[in-house]
């Protein structure tokens, strides 16, 4: 876990999960006494892979803060917030993805929480590259039968013409297929469109 926010109005509170993230998980966490400047910070941040609020906060709700933090950014969210007010905001929370930390804990109940988030943002992040990888083949896909399409229309080309001369095409010009199926559906677009 390399980018962390953590947003406290109690400045103890602030250092001392300063320090357990910056010893525990060998980063140096941005920080935020508001909510204004955490929001601030996410903009200029996009990366943020963690939020840790601590509440309550000294300007607006630590539970809309977090709300807002899931529906915009990438970051995952945990409140740390007395248990008796854990109790009655957490399962909206969870609807929302927003995880709750109810005081007093354990350092080591907070290590494992932060682990465990840890391992899930490696897991989607895996996911997110295979699915942006699996998008771009279908973009490839998409690009190659529209130029073979449209040598058949506009060429009177039967579907294995077009298939070897797209080919042909992109050996003669060393490129890949796809980029060579892009160039004929310009040359294509320009002669007949």
């Amino acid at each position: 876990m390399e980018n962390v926010l953590i947003i406290s109005s109690n400045h103890n509170s602030e250092e001392v999960l300063s320090e357990f993230i910056s010893e525990s998980f060998n980063c140096v966490p941005k920080t935020a006494e508001s909510a204004f400047r955490a929001r601030q910070i996410l903009e200029s941040s996009p990366e943020t892979e963690l939020v840790i609020i601590n509440a309550p906060l000294s300007e607006g709700s630590a539970l809309e803060l977090a709300e807002y933090i899931v529906e915009n950014t990438i970051a995952n969210c945990i409140i740390i917030i007395k248990q008796e007010k854990a109790e009655k905001i957490i399962e909206r929370a969870e609807k929302n993805g927003i995880i709750v930390l109810g005081r007093p804990f354990s350092r080591n109940v907070l290590y494992q929480l932060i682990r465990t988030v840890e391992i899930a943002v490696k897991r989607s992040w895996k996911l997110y590259q295979e699915t942006v990888r699996l998008e771009e083949q279908i973009s490839e896909i998409k690009t190659i039968d529209k130029a073979k399409f449209m040598l058949m229309e506009y060429r009177e080309m039967t579907e294995e013409q077009a298939h070897s001369y797209l080919e042909q095409y992109a050996m003669n010009k060393r490129k890949k297929k796809n980029i060579a199926a892009l160039e004929i559906i310009d040359k294509i677009s320009e002669q007949y469109l």
